[in-house]
């Protein structure tokens, strides 16, 4: 059941619209949660190469990233990375988990055969460069190679995938500009009969830091490769009452644009203390209720900077009947 429950909510994680590899998207740490997904351009720690494997190159020193979040329904997600830097080179190594805990199986006709686990588990390997340009601007380039494997039972599903990032910095590092392909890559084996594609997608980001200011914003375009991410909603079909035919209204141009967009601001107070606040535009459009307002979309966090430690909390809220809480350390070593 609660596998059921989160294959039905993978939209709001903004997967692509395939089904056996959209989990491939819950990765990453607190920080990136509270942010709403939006700092694909800035790099704060080891972690941020998860999703754009350039910002690899601009977290200096080495480091440590150890995160632990519950979805709803009570699925866990689990999170490492590390990143250091020798001979110009920048690394991060790091894994990602995700588990339902133990789930009923059930036959065809639902008589109860026994008890599984969902599970999958993302290792990956990040290399990344950084050039310098004239002016005293970079360029960040990274790459990213990740095997994927999931299981449920005696099903067992494999894939291996890249992400390549390039980032541009300016005006003194207060200025970020990405662009990231992720999940380029191949099924090696389905966790079913038939062969899904990879959810690979084009995205893009800009942050923006203020010179007097102690704020930093994030604008994130996501899934820059499809252009309609809304596919069928059944709430848009209207009925005649007395013909009986049934219309359907496609969403609107902006509504489209939105799906596209997540922003961000993050301030950071006395360079101990960091808030941010983020609202993911698809998440909301994707989980909202017709006849209740809610807050799906928004996301927010804090953290807090100890000597060489910082901690991190955030929560999203996906809907009305579930948040996403995470937990993030990271330790300077």
């Amino acid at each position: 059941m609660r596998l059921a429950l989160f294959l039905l909510g993978l939209p709001m994680l903004g997967a692509a619209q395939t089904h056996s590899w959209s989990t491939i998207n819950t990765a990453g740490s607190a920080r990136w949660s509270s942010l709403a997904g939006a700092a694909w351009a800035h790099p704060s720690d080891a972690a941020s190469s998860t999703f754009n494997p350039s910002l690899a190159a601009g977290s200096m020193g080495r480091q440590m990233v150890l995160s632990t979040g519950l979805l709803p329904s009570g699925l866990r997600l689990g999170h490492m990375s590390f990143g250091s830097q020798r001979s110009g080179w920048f690394y991060a190594l790091g894994v990602d988990y995700l588990n339902t805990g133990l789930m009923p199986e059930t036959s065809e006709v639902g008589a109860v055969l026994g008890e599984f686990r969902f599970q999958e588990s993302r290792p990956r390997l990040t290399l990344a460069r950084s050039l310098g340009l004239k002016g005293g601007n970079q360029i960040l380039l990274g790459a990213t190679v990740r095997w994927t494997l999931q299981t449920a039972s005696n099903f067992v599903a494999q894939a291996l995938s890249t992400d390549l990032g390039a980032t541009y910095v300016a005006d003194s590092g207060r200025l970020h500009a990405a662009l990231v392909l992720q999940h380029a890559g191949l099924s090696l084996d389905p966790l079913g009969s038939t062969h899904e594609s990879l959810p690979t997608a084009l995205h893009a980001a800009v942050s923006r830091k203020f010179r007097y200011a102690p704020f930093r914003l994030h604008l994130a375009m996501r899934d820059l490769q499809r252009w309609d991410l809304a596919g069928y909603d059944p709430l848009r079909e209207v009925r005649d009452p007395l013909t009986g035919q049934i219309n359907y209204t496609p969403p609107s141009f902006a509504n489209l644009a939105l799906r596209h967009l997540s922003a961000a601001v993050e301030a950071e107070l006395g360079g101990r203390l960091r808030a941010q606040v983020g609202y993911d535009f698809r998440r909301q459009l994707e989980m909202q209720l017709p006849t209740r307002r809610t807050n799906a979309g928004l996301s927010f966090g804090f953290g807090l900077k100890a000597g060489k430690s910082q901690f991190q909390w955030s929560q999203s809220v996906y809907h009305v009947a579930g948040r996403f809480t995470q937990f993030s350390f990271s330790r300077n070593l």
